[in-house]
């Protein structure tokens, strides 16, 4: 049973380190920033940010322009986001392998 209690202490570092990122600010799931050119018969080279996503998140749409200044804002949610991401997938393969335990023990 020393392996299984080292498996739930470790799900537990793991909530708190989501809790720790979570209180660091916003947090931005399936998103990403990209920056796009006028085209057509726009004739400046002024390039535009925006943030996309998978889902629609911003206001009922998948994209939202940025301003240059908000790009390392959401960067950095964006980079937390990723990390909430692992970490939720290394808990689920902890909690099988907890699950797997529970099995073989009855």
């Amino acid at each position: 049973m020393n392996g299984y209690q080292a498996l739930l202490e470790k799900i537990a570092s793991l909530q708190l380190q989501q809790f720790k990122i979570r209180e660091q600010g916003n947090v931005l799931l399936d998103c990403w920033i990209s920056q796009s050119k006028p085209s057509g018969t726009a004739r400046s080279d002024n390039v535009h940010w925006q943030l996309r996503s998978r889902k629609a998140q911003f206001g009922g749409k998948k994209s939202k322009y940025l301003k240059a200044s908000e790009v390392g804002q959401y960067e950095e949610a964006i980079a937390r986001g990723k990390e909430l991401n692992r970490l939720e997938r290394e808990m689920e393969t902890l909690r099988q392998k907890i699950e797997k335990i529970e099995r073989l023990s009855r």
